[in-house]
């Protein structure tokens, strides 16, 4: 085996030079575990790695890609309903498997289903880049035991089945391992579908909780966030929870702040709410962001340039989800904090924020919410 270790950008354009690991089975890390792959196009070579595991050729493979993009870059159809679940979630640590009839994927698909996923590590994308096509991955076992997830094991007990092995910084890899969660979309035409509802199924649950996947999928959140929770963000949260229950919107809008929370609404934000008929802001109470909120939310907005990179600083798995509310409707600059200023000042606030929600609304309702940072 030929091992890559920590490669510079340079070094693997180098390597793509010398090499196109045509048939060749190659040693990866996903961002959660290592695994074994090969090139989609590569038959010789999956058969050489089901045979490996002594794993039969009808259950399926994972197909790992380079950015969500790929698919309408090479014109292969996502259902609508996946959208927003997956730009909350890949780069990352779930698979969905979803009907794909290109031919391109017949001989790793199980009744006309492909399991995809976008891996959290950025040198594999880097290098599934590179290879200019998807790779197929599996876990290192075999069938029915349990994974290796230890490196030095690895080469140790299974080296003879890889020919290359691109390894990032033990910094990187040298934490507990973590399985990516599976799950399954089953739209509501198919057979074994008993609701008539398109549905989201559980096939394996490892590192991503399913109930916060389910939640995701049927009701994708927007987290407003401004430094305490008691102004601006809990007037944006409100308003957007207003608007699209008008509209009939499958979102949920969310509020929290920088600082800890337990503190009720600013009597002016409440006020102005309580005159549109927004009775939900007396039960207002602030709250701190959390790493399960970041988690469990398709998009963060925060009111001030300064919050929004203090959070990608804080959570910087998360910064493609990350922008400004100004921002994400084409505006620029912050939203002000009226905090301890006159009523004038939260009026003020009040009528931006609530233009920049209908605006994100209209992008929603448009499906021109996408994203990337």
């Amino acid at each position: 085996m030929i091992l890559i270790k920590n490669p510079s950008v340079r070094k693997l354009d180098r390597t793509f030079r010398k090499e196109n690991f045509a048939d060749k089975t190659i040693l990866h890390y996903t961002g959660g575990m290592f695994g074994i792959g090969c090139r989609l196009s590569s038959r010789d070579a999956i058969q050489r790695i089901l045979k490996q595991k002594q794993r039969s050729d009808n259950k399926g493979l994972i197909v790992l890609l380079p950015h969500i993009d790929w698919f309408k870059v090479h014109s292969i159809y996502i259902p609508e309903r996946l959208h927003p679940l997956l730009e909350q979630y890949w780069p990352g640590n779930l698979t969905v498997v979803f009907k794909c009839g290109d031919p391109r994927f017949e001989h790793v698909a199980v009744d006309g289903k492909v399991a995809f996923r976008v891996p959290h590590d950025a040198l594999l994308r880097y290098f599934l880049e590179q290879l200019d096509e998807p790779m197929i991955s599996t876990s290192i076992n075999i069938a029915n035991l349990p994974p290796e997830s230890d490196l030095k094991k690895i080469i140790g007990i299974f080296g003879d089945w890889f020919d290359y092995g691109v390894i990032p910084s033990p910094d990187i890899y040298d934490k507990e391992w973590q399985a990516s969660t599976i799950v399954e979309y089953v739209d509501s035409h198919e057979e074994k579908n008993q609701s008539g509802l398109d549905e989201l199924k559980c096939l394996r649950e490892k590192s991503i909780p399913f109930y916060e996947v389910k939640k995701a999928f049927e009701k994708p959140t927007i987290l407003f966030v401004c430094t305490a929770n008691i102004c601006r963000s809990p007037i944006a949260e409100k308003l957007f929870n207003h608007y699209v229950l008008q509209e009939k919107l499958s979102y949920a809008g969310d509020s929290c702040g920088l600082i800890e929370g337990g503190h009720p609404i600013s009597e002016s934000s409440k006020q102005l709410l309580l005159d549109m008929g927004i009775e939900e802001a007396r039960d207002h109470v602030s709250k701190q962001v959390t790493a399960q909120m970041v988690n469990g939310c398709r998009l963060i907005l925060t009111m001030e340039e300064r919050q929004r990179d203090y959070m990608i600083n804080q959570q910087p798995e998360a910064a493609r989800k990350i922008f400004t509310l100004n921002e994400i409707v084409g505006e620029t600059g912050d939203i002000a904090d009226p905090y301890g200023s006159e009523f004038n000042n939260y009026r003020k606030t009040f009528a931006m924020i609530e233009d920049r929600v209908k605006r994100l609304i209209e992008k929603i309702k448009k499906r021109e919410l996408t994203f990337s940072n």
